[in-house]
């Protein structure tokens, strides 16, 4: 944990500042151990391994299946997915991302992060409630200059951040419907937005228009789910290995799809990429997708484009201040276009 977090660090239950008791430090100034009392000295929020822990009452129990996930399957080789879904369709180009403060909501295995500080972020910092925390993000971080990420172990729903401290960008891309509360975590996170700074953020629609799309979602996807997301890893894990394999079969694996039973989504083409490499590259995407499409944690809420909407006017921003607005709710949306809504 850095110095400069510190400053901005508050106690999620009242927002008042906290005060670090009894720290260590490493060789380069960063504290590995402490305490965060808070201003009544009856709330102590420890910092274990270097990464603040603001666990209580928090549901950590609910994304367990996340750090699972993440720690089994990273993601940092999915950069291309990135940087030509998400990236292009959100900003352009990953050059927006230099000298920002980037706030990471939901972080998952850290590749985010660590893409983001490949591209110039000044400082990124990671939120999340799982156990990847002490695995798999720490991982994907060990080759970068310590001084310019945090870690915070935490739910997003209530960041402990000072309000409107944040000039660069909040993120939270595809986590967002996997809190308790879509609107409450979005309203929590676009707090921590300082003037002539920006929230990002994206949510799973729901897509049940016309009677095909209905039998997809209520006959096939919410029932194969309610039953996959029961199972133990490893049967998850070989039911998304197995329809993978089918969905590289022509014809028979775009019905798979279609039919809800296998999620490969796009797969961004790589210039002189070989046969054998772009098919490897499509399993994988399958794999990973169909396994988080039908996963164990929690909450996962589809929302409507007025209930989204409700959201953004929540915020009462002017138009000019929501970014993507046409494109993130035109049919079918870019891949992994995000709303930008300006402070």
């Amino acid at each position: 944990m850095t110095p400069y977090l510190l400053q901005l660090l508050v106690d999620p239950k009242t927002g008042s500042s906290l005060e670090l008791h009894e720290p260590s430090y490493d060789s380069s100034g960063n504290i590995i151990t402490g305490a965060l009392v808070a201003r009544s000295g009856k709330v102590k929020y420890q910092i274990v391994r270097g990464v603040p822990r603001f666990l209580e009452n928090a549901p950590v129990d609910t994304v367990s299946a996340f750090g699972d996930e993440w720690n089994f399957f990273n993601f940092v080789q999915f950069k291309e997915n990135w940087l030509q879904h998400t990236v292009a369709n959100t900003w352009g180009s990953p050059e927006f991302f230099y000298g920002k403060t980037i706030v990471d909501a939901g972080g998952g295995s850290g590749a985010q992060t660590k893409w983001f500080l490949e591209y110039g972020a000044q400082h990124v910092i990671l939120l999340d409630l799982s156990h990847s925390v002490d695995d798999v993000v720490k991982k994907n971080l060990s080759g970068i200059d310590p001084s310019r990420y945090d870690i915070i172990q935490c739910s997003i729903d209530a960041p402990p951040l000072k309000s409107s401290s944040i000039d660069g960008i909040v993120y939270c891309h595809n986590v967002i419907q996997h809190t308790p509360s879509v609107e409450k975590t979005a309203t929590a996170l676009y707090s921590l937005v300082a003037p002539g700074g920006e929230f990002v953020f994206n949510c799973y629609g729901v897509n049940d228009l016309g009677l095909v799309r209905w039998v997809r979602l209520n006959l096939v996807y919410k029932p194969l789910r309610a039953v996959l997301k029961r199972v133990p890893f490893g049967v998850r894990l070989a039911y998304s290995r197995f329809v993978a394999i089918l969905r590289l079969i022509p014809i028979v694996g775009t019905l798979l799809e279609k039919a809800n039973f296998v999620v490969q989504g796009d797969v961004p083409v790589v210039p002189a990429e070989s046969v054998l490499s772009r098919l490897r590259r499509r399993y994988k995407c399958a794999v990973l997708n169909t396994f988080d499409g039908y996963g164990a944690h929690a909450y996962q809420w589809l929302k409507t484009d007025d209930e989204i909407k409700a959201i953004l006017e929540s915020f009462k921003p002017k138009p000019s201040q929501i970014l993507n607005y046409e494109k993130y709710f035109q049919r079918p949306a870019p891949i992994g276009c995000g709303l930008r809504v300006i402070r």
